[in-house]
């Protein structure tokens, strides 16, 4: 599979979407979420819930961004021969 210079660049940003990701959902969970849990009144507990929830779909999403890029960049490098 040969890729042109657009392709190429195109892997990469694909490539840096899904680490963006993974690292918000990782980080989020690491200092944001943990403090909220350490608490424990029922206040904190929910709104470390609610945050969780909202910051694993954000991440996950802009992850699924990158892998739909991959997907669409390999098919169209594909297509073109």
């Amino acid at each position: 599979m040969e890729l042109s210079p657009e392709e190429y660049g195109a892997y990469w940003r694909a490539s840096i979407y899904v680490a963006a990701g993974f690292l918000l959902v990782f980080l989020s969970y690491r200092f944001v979420i943990t403090e909220l849990f350490a608490f424990g009144n029922a206040g904190a507990l929910i709104i470390g819930i609610f945050l969780f929830a909202a910051l694993t779909f954000a991440g996950i999403f802009v992850a699924m961004l990158g892998v739909a890029r991959v997907i669409r960049t390999a098919i169209d490098a594909e297509m073109r021969g």
